[in-house]
């Protein structure tokens, strides 16, 4: 037997639910302030990127020393460590592909349009 209206009803709500949530995230990820890096952690995430795209565990473990060197000196207020190290998690956990694609789209934040 089919479904009543009701259920019907119920299930269309539930999508457009879904459906607003989607687009209102997405807005919300399309309006957040460029990240700011700064010179040392532009280098690293010019770094993490090749890395990311070479999938090489050695350079990953590379970039993590810097970065825990980089903490350890003045600069540890840099709001770019954790920048950083939310890719370094990313690549870490095998997710190469988007901890690339986060470097690039932090390396572009930094570009004044």
């Amino acid at each position: 037997m089919g479904a009543s209206k009701s259920e019907t009803s119920l299930a269309r709500f539930g999508w457009a639910s879904v459906a607003v949530a989607i687009v209102a995230a997405g807005l919300w990820w399309w309006m957040q302030p460029p990240a700011p890096l700064s010179e040392n952690g532009y280098d690293l995430t010019i770094a993490l990127y090749r890395v990311c795209n070479q999938r090489s565990d050695e350079g990953l473990q590379r970039i993590e020393e810097l970065l825990d060197e980089s903490r350890s000196t003045a600069a540890a207020s840099d709001p770019s460590h954790g920048i950083v190290a939310a890719i370094v998690a990313q690549a870490k956990a095998g997710d190469w592909e988007s901890a690339a694609r986060a470097s690039r789209r932090a390396l572009e934040d930094q570009v004044k349009r």
